[in-house]
């Protein structure tokens, strides 16, 4: 029966088997635990039924809840099945009821053991109770090494205030890289422990009964073969063991070997390293390409005020009032490109973005005229703006973005029989939608796919660099931005900015 609940054959030479078997005819109190949330006992050994004094029948099938629901309270119980939801070799200490109604200490020793049959591993829970656990004599490390000596952790015993081991796993030996230890005292097996502080560590749990919990501890070993010094991390705990007068009389040892995660922890580590400065290359090239697409557009109109001003001074009877516009004009355009780079440089040192309230209607109406002086004359530029829609964001960034979107529009019907392309914008109860749509021949669905990532174009000022870039704008300003439409009647972009936007850390 018990085979067919725990789903193993019945094989001596197979690991899970032999822990079976050594758990049914230990003396210790064992619990055979399954791997659902409820942990269902699978096998309770006389130990662990004289103990908590009911009929295999009573406990067998039952949550781990119930089981020891006699033994501790349900803060322990809760605190015992939050350790085994680890799936890991763990040893630990919880408060139990004793024998005449008082408090005593108890050790619980959790194995988890892996079966081909289930997704999840069963445990071997063991019980460890002050006045029923007797020394460790020569036939209890018989029933320690038929329980432990394959089980995943590394588990050694020690007896007396030497540490003298009485017992050492499969997993323990290969860990320190030697095979003869049992017998011998821990500075005996292991004389580079001495001065790595572990003898120290088995002294002080020895003295005052206090466990001893390390984390990625690293210990340091001579290969047996070639002598050659390797490092090793491990996690685990040193508890007291003790006699029936609830003296210490030795150490048990239980824990994993977590050097090949360490070791893959130091790959990782180097990796994010190289990607940090890739990371960091590849930032610079993309803040110039940035800083080389936005300032185009105010450096062209610069350069094409200037040439209309030369123009104008040629002529015998200038016109001052129109020169005078003209400059009014490079002035802004300056001013412009300097707020174009002060946005860039704040969005790289992740400063506190320049909120301002301002209404949509002129800062729209100021990008409709600054595209209009950049594409064809044929082009119809329309906008359907409230008068008193405004908005509490970056100014010169959402400027920009609409600008960008504009200049896309421009592009793409450019050269069209109908050139058209028009923004409009709404209030809904918590945000401004904006949208910007052309009467162009839409986007081929691979452009479409990828349209908001930065890609290499052959455009100068190509669409996929500027569409990044309104994205990484609307975003830092608390909104979202997409691809509304896209078909033979044109292509509509809209984005969204929150009306009472939420400050960012």
């Amino acid at each position: 029966m018990i085979d067919s609940i725990i789903g193993i054959t019945s094989n001596p030479s197979d690991p899970a088997e032999r822990i079976v078997m050594g758990a049914q005819t230990s003396p210790i109190p064992i619990l055979l635990l399954d791997g659902s949330a409820d942990h269902l006992v699978l096998m309770a050994n006389s130990s662990f039924l004289n103990m908590v004094d009911q009929r295999e029948s009573e406990i067998v099938g039952q949550s781990l809840a119930n089981a020891i629901g006699t033994l501790m309270n349900d803060q322990n119980i809760k605190y015992v099945t939050k350790r085994l939801s680890l799936n890991k070799p763990a040893t630990w200490e919880v408060e139990t009821s004793g024998a005449e109604g008082g408090m005593a200490s108890i050790s619980l020793f959790d194995c988890p053991v892996r079966v081909a049959a289930s997704p999840q591993p069963r445990h071997i829970l063991s019980f460890h109770v002050p006045k029923e656990h007797v020394a460790l004599s020569r036939p209890t490390v018989e029933e320690m090494r038929a329980l432990y000596m394959h089980a995943p952790g590394f588990i050694a015993t020690t007896e007396g205030p030497d540490h003298r081991l009485t017992f050492a796993n499969e997993s323990f030996k290969h860990y320190v890289g030697k095979r003869q230890l049992e017998g011998l005292t821990v500075t005996e097996a292991m004389p580079e422990t001495v001065e790595q502080g572990f003898i120290e560590l088995l002294d002080n749990v020895y003295a005052t009964g206090i466990p001893y919990h390390g984390k990625s501890v690293p210990y340091v070993f001579p290969d047996a073969d070639t002598g050659e010094v390797t490092r090793h991390y491990g996690d685990f705990v040193y508890v007291p063991v003790r006699d029936a007068d609830s003296n210490i009389v030795g150490l048990f040892c239980e824990g994993y070997d977590i050097t090949k995660q360490k070791e893959a922890e130091a790959v990782v580590a180097t990796l994010k390293t190289k990607v940090a400065h890739a990371s960091r290359v590849n930032a610079m090239g993309t803040m110039a390409t940035t800083m080389a697409h936005e300032l185009n557009q105010p450096l062209t109109a610069i350069l094409n005020y200037t040439i209309g001003v030369l123009r104008l001074l040629d002529r015998p009877d200038a016109d001052m009032d129109a020169i005078q516009q003209a400059m009014l004009s490079v002035q802004e355009s300056g001013e412009r490109a300097a707020s174009i780079i002060r946005t860039l440089r704040d969005l790289t040192d992740r400063r506190v973005r320049a909120n301002v309230e301002f209404q949509l209607r002129p800062v729209i109406a100021e990008a409709l005229n600054l595209v209009r002086n950049g594409c064809s004359v044929d082009t119809q530029l329309h906008s359907n703006i409230h008068t008193d829609l405004s908005l509490n964001a970056d100014r010169v960034q959402i400027q920009q973005v609409i600008i960008n979107l504009l200049r896309n529009g421009c592009d793409a019907v450019s050269g069209m029989k109908e050139q058209l392309v028009s923004v409009a914008a709404e209030a809904t109860d918590d945000e401004v939608v904006i949208s910007v749509r052309d009467s162009g021949p839409g986007l081929a669905a691979d452009t479409a796919q990828d349209i908001f990532t930065w890609m290499d174009s052959s455009k100068e000022s190509g669409m996929g660099l500027g569409l990044s870039i309104c994205r990484t704008i609307v975003e830092s300003n608390g909104g979202r931005i997409w691809l509304e439409d896209s078909g033979n009647d044109g292509t509509e972009f809209r984005f969204t900015l929150p009306l009472n936007p939420v400050e960012l850390p």
